[in-house]
């Protein structure tokens, strides 16, 4: 077999941009891991890739095939990585890294720089663990960006999105006290963003003077995400752009501690009805995330 199926954009647009189509299955490059997808998660990164809101480091090559995360088990390993343990067969989990590489998710394989692909944690299926990569990596950013001392109080403006519900493990495993908004009695020590509008405005709001404010709904997301200095609060904007060493093993070992529990999948699709999944993402009121079964 020299082809796979692959859901891709050819013009930016709604939902029914993304179609269904053969491409060839990538070799994997020196000290790449070509990876049979078993599963891809949706993202709401993927819906700007979409429709062209997306800030790729370099301009957009057609077709595009959108996707972060990614679950499956290693196909073919490039030259040069003996001794890393990885192995053909082994199940993973990976990141494509988008942004730079303009790597896609939806598609039957990926061939990924090996620093992105790393074995699944033990207690999880393919299907949990897809949820992974792009959310904990980037709440761990945040909280990273945030340097608060354990004891110090931070809202999360949304404790129960995809990003915010890992934001919430991380800081409390770094012994912050986390907030939500229904919970907030006087000013915080900082706040995090994951929604962008009103709400964004608001978690800014409820920060104390002085203390620290990030988002990760940039302008060109949702207008609202990224404010002005105020009040001795300088606003920071995270977003994952690149890994940094053991990055993903630390979710995995994380994970399979229980310090990080993942987020909960509320339904699987065939890659085929990914216009289906990209309306639904769109639409709101999903109770987990959106996993598209190759």
């Amino acid at each position: 077999m020299t082809n796979m199926k692959a859901a891709v954009v050819r013009a930016f647009g709604g939902p029914a941009a993304l179609t269904v189509t053969d491409l060839p299955i990538p070799a994997p490059a020196p000290g790449e891991v070509l990876v049979k997808i078993a599963a891809a998660a949706v993202n709401p990164a993927d819906i700007g890739m979409r429709d062209g809101r997306y800030p790729w480091r370099d301009a957009p090559r057609m077709p595009i095939v959108p996707g972060y995360d990614i679950t499956g088990t290693v196909a073919a390993l490039g030259d040069g990585l003996a001794g890393t343990g990885l192995a053909v067969g082994d199940r993973v989990l990976a990141i494509t890294m988008h942004a730079v590489t303009q790597t896609g998710s939806y598609a039957e394989y990926a061939a990924l720089p090996a620093r992105q692909v790393v074995a699944t944690p033990a207690n999880l299926g393919l299907v949990e663990a897809v949820t992974l990569p792009l959310n904990a990596l980037t709440a761990r950013r945040i909280v990273e960006r945030l340097d608060l001392d354990a004891g110090r109080t931070l809202l999360v403006n949304a404790p129960r999105s995809a990003v915010g519900a890992y934001v919430a493990q991380w800081a409390a495993s770094a012994g912050i006290t986390v907030v939500a908004p229904d919970e907030v009695t006087g000013p915080v020590d900082a706040a995090v963003d994951t929604i962008g509008g009103t709400r964004a405005r608001a978690a800014f709001d409820a920060v104390a003077d002085g203390g620290r404010y990030v988002s990760i709904v940039p302008e060109f997301w949702v207008p609202g995400g990224v404010f002005a200095a105020e009040r001795g609060i300088e606003p920071a904007l995270v977003a994952l752009h690149s890994l940094g060493d053991g990055d993903l093993g630390d979710v995995v070992r994380a994970v399979e501690s229980g310090e990080l529990v993942p987020t909960p999948v509320d339904r699987t699709m065939p890659l085929s009805e990914a216009v289906r999944a990209h309306e639904l993402l769109e639409a709101g009121g999903l109770r987990g995330k959106l996993v598209l079964t190759p």
